[in-house]
């Protein structure tokens, strides 16, 4: 075993609104941001809409992802969140709206009703767009429950517009989990609807690309709203070849091409959640709040397992693996994508693991990553849950600041020991347990002054892991921005 030893650094916080072409409803709770995307040469404009509804998210992330795409030819216009009062609660209708406009994708036409709908009507009417994209999601998979649109492209009938349609429902298609959640071809939008509106008074194709939220996760759906989007612009031969960081775009594509601000804390950070099979509890929403709040320039993109297996993490700077259960997480990711995690790492990438995610990165198991010098004390993990005395050693708090003894809460978090790895440099320890818990029948003694936070190498890459959860102890919730900024130093 190397040991190693541990530079600490905390990045100084800047602070920068990401570019936009416009704003709509600015100064009112229905201010959202619009984006111009243009090609090099002419060729055909593509409206793309998300977040309609507030309870379907996955559209609002695919169209805010998709801005960021660059075009080879014509032009992208991109609301990735057209009803933010909605999608704050995360409910379908405009919180607050009379009964009769409530339901923003109700209130198109000629003549749209509502300020909202008039808003993005004389938004898409300055722009003429030729093919309009409304990305949506329904509760159930259309193919096995007739009340549900989940799963489906609807189109306004046209040639152009059907042969496209079948063109992306083969390639979503091949990312179906089961044969009955296939999407399917439906015909012949809701009246009132924005492609209803955008066919029968603008003359533009128009389609409704519906996910179904039922039995898949967030980032899932995201993924297939991306895959729809991009076979349909290739398809209008709108984009350059495959690729990430060279500019070009594939269906991978989440971030946008690196270049500009320099490096370590002055360039915009990249930072991967893993949202997939596997986690559980309130670890997500509380990582991505505490990151996306953060007063330092972040880019946070919730991940699946199908994006980490196709490549993704080569757009990022870090990734975060919370809890729920490692096992399940490594059997989600399968061989092929814990090999991508362990290149990324390996070749200067960063990794956080909280609780489960630090079972996933030890070397005591089969499915582990390995790459941390970890195992577990003993195979009886589930101690149970406590809020327990922690103590962060000096180099722990040069990372994380506060007091030296915390209370911090813990959940079956692993108890670790060195593995004796001789390709791995050892870990360091930045905090330790003072107290322990032991229910279940898993062994007593054995987690008092055993590490709850530790530092290490793979590679060109930083890896920490984090037995406990600050993430979700009130006083604590800067340890994860402070975790990426460590991680990202190379």
């Amino acid at each position: 075993m190397r040991a190693i030893g541990l530079w600490i650094l905390v990045f100084a916080a800047a602070s920068a609104a990401d570019e936009r072409t416009g704003t709509l409803a600015q100064g009112t709770r229905s201010e959202t941001p619009y984006y111009v995307i243009k090609g090099a040469r002419p060729g055909p404009c593509v409206a793309i809409v998300g977040g309609c509804h507030g309870n379907e998210p996955a559209g609002a992330l695919a169209a805010n992802q998709i801005r960021r795409w660059r075009l080879a030819r014509g032009r992208l216009l991109v609301i990735p969140r057209a009803n933010p009062p909605a999608l704050s609660v995360g409910k379908r209708f405009t919180p607050g709206a009379t009964r009769e406009l409530r339901d923003l994708n109700r209130n198109y036409g000629p003549l749209p009703r509502g300020a909202q709908a008039r808003r993005v009507w004389s938004l898409l009417k300055a722009h003429k767009p030729d093919w309009v994209l409304d990305l949506h999601e329904g509760f159930d998979f259309h193919a096995v429950n007739k009340k549900s649109v989940g799963s489906s492209i609807i189109v306004h009938p046209g040639k152009e517009a059907l042969t496209a349609a079948q063109l992306m429902l083969a390639d979503v298609n091949e990312l179906a989990l089961r044969p009955a959640w296939k999407f399917v071809l439906l015909r012949q939008p809701v009246p009132g609807s924005l492609v209803w509106a955008a066919a029968n008074h603008l003359g533009a194709h128009a389609m409704t690309l519906e996910t179904t939220t039922r039995a898949q996760v967030r980032s899932f759906r995201t993924r297939q709203h991306r895959v729809m989007v991009y076979r349909l612009l290739a398809h209008l031969g709108m984009l350059d070849g495959p690729g990430m960081l060279d500019g070009s775009v594939s269906p991978n594509t989440m971030t946008a091409p690196r270049g500009g601000g320099g490096g370590g804390g002055k360039r915009r950070a990249r930072v991967a959640v893993y949202d997939s099979t596997g986690t559980g509890g309130p670890g997500v929403p509380r990582v991505l709040d505490q990151l996306e709040s953060r007063t330092i320039r972040t880019t946070v993109e919730r991940v699946c397992a199908t994006d980490i297996r196709a490549g993704v993490l080569a757009q990022f700077d870090c990734v975060v693996f919370s809890g729920g259960t490692g096992s399940g997480q490594a059997r989600a990711l399968r061989k092929s994508g814990r090999k991508q995690v362990r290149d990324f790492v390996g070749g200067g990438g960063g990794y956080i693991g909280i609780c489960a995610g630090a079972y996933l990165a030890t070397s005591g198991f089969d499915w582990g990553l390995r790459i941390l010098d970890a195992k577990t004390v003993s195979p009886k993990w589930r101690r149970g849950r406590a809020t327990l005395a922690m103590e962060l050693t000096p180099d722990g708090r040069r990372l994380f600041g506060g007091a030296r003894s915390i209370k911090v809460i813990y959940h079956n978090g692993p108890i670790l020991q060195p593995a004796g790895e001789d390709d791995i440099p050892d870990y360091v320890p930045l905090a330790f347990f003072r107290e322990e818990v032991a229910r279940f029948g898993s062994p007593k003694g054995v987690m008092v002054n055993t590490p709850a936070i530790v530092g290490g190498r793979f590679g060109k890459g930083r890896v920490l892991c984090i037995s406990p959860h600050p993430e979700q102890t009130k006083k604590l919730e800067g340890y994860v921005p402070r975790a990426v900024d460590w991680t990202r130093r190379r």
